[in-house]
């Protein structure tokens, strides 16, 4: 908090990838929820605060010298193992043809 009661603003994650991933949440956010377009301004502001929270933490996750490791990292390894195993073999994801 600073004076007056105000939140400092969060400048957004350091690496320019997620930067630009937490810049596009925001604006479709803002797109959903903004008062002009007929969105409460109070649900603006806490979904405004959630996402950044959600970026704080993921930026944390990473960088193992701030907090542990993530799950993301290994789950995201596995999605991309699955994808890449033949279809009909066990492990593969069970997605089917329509």
């Amino acid at each position: 908090m600073t004076a007056m009661g105000q939140q400092e603003t969060y400048p957004g994650p350091a690496s320019a990838e997620l930067r630009e991933r937490w810049r596009r949440d925001r604006r479709t956010i803002v797109r959903l929820h903004h008062p002009d377009r007929g969105g409460d301004p109070a649900v603006l502001q806490q979904e405004l605060r959630d996402n950044d929270q959600f970026y704080r933490r993921w930026e944390q996750d990473a960088n193992p010298a701030v907090g542990r490791p993530g799950r993301r990292r290994f789950s995201h390894a596995v999605r991309a193992v699955r994808a890449r195993i033949p279809r009909g073999w066990p492990g593969r994801r069970r997605y089917f043809d329509l």
